[in-house]
């Protein structure tokens, strides 16, 4: 699985989308959650936009007149706009990915983002398909609430799964339901590395 091209600054790892749902995905812009080594994928506007093109979204559209989404058009405020969705999202998603119920605050926030999505979200009278009536730069991320929403509501949630190694968040779509890691070459090679060192060292 290839990384995306973010801007990693300081940081040494890298991003990779491996969420199974593009809301997953968003969660997953934070490497290491709650702790020290903890990394903002989206600290950036330039990092925004990259990340929206890269799953499927489509910066462009995220203004009222239609104009080219910019770096400009994504000043800190916007920034921020992503960052509090994100995280009314993760509230509610993290939980479930480790076998819990989420907080019921935590639901009643995500509903006041996603009653304004739904809202916005109309059908093209040329093409047919899903549209929506942009105003802001945040509104970009319709379709990632909807698509939390889904999660939340119609995904079997016990392949909602949390990597032990990272705590990245992912849908295990796999026959058997056995996925462990995130990623595989990644923290799956960490592990199984950590592991056979042990072994070897106790022999």
């Amino acid at each position: 699985m290839e990384a995306l091209p973010l801007d990693p600054g300081d940081y040494t790892g890298t991003y990779k989308l491996i969420g199974g749902s593009t809301s997953l995905d968003l969660v997953n812009t934070i490497s290491w959650p709650d702790t020290p080594r903890a990394h903002d994928w989206l600290a950036t506007a330039a990092n925004v936009r990259r990340w929206c093109v890269a799953v499927g979204l489509d910066p462009g559209d995220a203004t009222s007149d239609d104009a080219d989404l910019d770096d400009a058009d994504l000043d800190d405020a916007a920034v921020r706009d992503v960052h509090r969705v994100r995280r009314t999202i993760r509230d509610v998603l993290h939980p479930l990915a480790h076998g819990d119920l989420p907080a019921p605050a935590a639901v009643e926030s995500f509903n006041r983002i996603l009653q304004p999505a739904l809202g916005r979200r109309r059908l093209d009278p040329r093409t047919l398909d899903w549209t929506g009536d942009r105003r802001r730069p945040v509104d970009v991320l319709d379709p990632v609430i909807l698509d939390a929403a889904q999660v939340i509501a119609s995904a079997d949630r016990t392949r909602l799964r949390s990597c032990p190694a990272c705590d990245w968040v992912f849908l295990d779509t796999t026959r058997n339901g056995r996925r462990r890691w995130c990623d595989m070459a990644d923290c799956g090679s960490r592990a199984k590395s950590r592991d056979y060192y042990h072994r070897t060292k106790t022999t």
